[in-house]
């Protein structure tokens, strides 16, 4: 057996309003427009890869935002193969008795609803985790950016292999790979795809900049977000953000006519050096699904009324759960620092 670690990038609708997204709807939220491969010997050592570029037949137009950091527009995949020829390739070039090595969650489930909605009757095979193993083994509390384990292991990237291409972020995770103490442990790190869904109760805020973290989060920006049913201004329940990740921040507000909303921020540096806040908003009713996309392997809680429900992905301990339990007060929960 040989493991094989794979990076996907994909495109999104130009507008989850357009007529091609009310088509295919949640059957394809994002439509893969890469594969990126490396193959890993005993040692732990890339000796093959491979880049497939595919041909989108529904989000034809790349987005914006998705050309920019992939490099990647309609010319570069006029000629492209479509998704089951891409497919075919890459299965054959994976050849016999091997596992998928993927970095986080994202890749698996974006791949299995292109298998589905396009009809591929290939079983998909093993795939495991390297981002958790990474983070087991170094005690992070939450999930780390490939950009931020190659920085705490020391692998400075090359010029010629940026980020957000297939390939070159395959490539990177092999490196991360190949430094762990035990690499073969992330046999024990095995993934499940979780289905994708978009819904249109969710308000996603343009964002804004400022000077400082300490501004962004006294603005009204971020103290009085809009309700994303009615458009009302609401209030904080605790009048603080929690910290998910490096740049990412939960709380929840309050409709008086629409009940608790997930406010979801996002900070990020800006090249003049300026911090662009961004904000989505989301039901309460849509809390599982925010969990099961971007809070995986943490605990969620979430105060709905006077109750407080929470969820725990299956490989988080109850110790882990008991401990952000208690550092919570009541509403928020994700183990990390608080704004506000």
């Amino acid at each position: 057996m040989h493991y094989i670690v794979v990076d996907l990038e994909w495109n999104q609708p130009m507008s989850f309003d357009s007529s091609v997204f009310r088509q295919v709807g949640d059957r394809l939220v994002f439509e893969m427009i890469q594969i990126g491969a490396v193959k890993v010997d005993d040692k732990y050592q890339v000796v093959d890869s491979i880049s497939i570029p595919i041909r989108p037949q529904y989000y034809v137009k790349i987005h914006p935002r998705i050309r920019k950091m992939t490099q990647l527009g309609a010319e570069e995949l006029a000629d492209a193969p479509t998704f089951l020829d891409a497919m075919a390739q890459f299965t054959a070039w994976c050849g016999e008795e091997y596992t998928l090595l993927t970095w986080g969650c994202d890749d698996i489930s974006v791949w299995k609803q292109n298998m589905d909605f396009f009809g591929c009757t290939e079983p998909m095979p093993p795939i495991c985790d390297i981002q958790r193993l990474f983070s087991d083994v170094n005690g992070c509390r939450d999930r780390k950016g490939l950009k931020v384990a190659m920085e705490m292991l020391g692998i400075e990237p090359d010029a010629a292999r940026y980020f957000h291409n297939a390939l070159h972020d395959a490539y990177y995770t092999a490196l991360v790979f190949a430094r762990l103490p035990q690499p073969e442990d992330v046999l024990k790190y095995p993934q499940k795809p979780r289905p994708l869904i978009h819904t249109d109760k969710r308000e996603r805020a343009g964002g804004e900049t400022f000077g400082t973290v300490n501004e962004a989060f006294a603005s009204d920006f971020a103290r009085v977000p809009r309700c994303p049913v009615c458009g009302k201004k609401m209030k904080l329940e605790d009048g603080a953000y929690v910290r998910q990740a490096a740049d990412k921040y939960i709380s929840i507000a309050k409709c008086p006519q629409h009940g608790n909303m997930l406010i979801r921020v996002r900070l990020r540096l800006e090249s003049d050096g300026q911090k662009r806040l961004t904000m989505t908003a989301a039901p309460s009713s849509m809390t599982r699904l925010v969990a099961t996309m971007h809070l995986l392997d943490s605990v969620v809680m979430i105060r709905t009324g006077e109750d407080m429900e929470c969820w725990q992905s299956s490989i988080c301990s109850a110790a882990l759960l008991s401990e952000t339990m208690a550092q919570m007060k009541g509403c928020l929960g994700i183990g990390g620092t608080r704004q506000g």
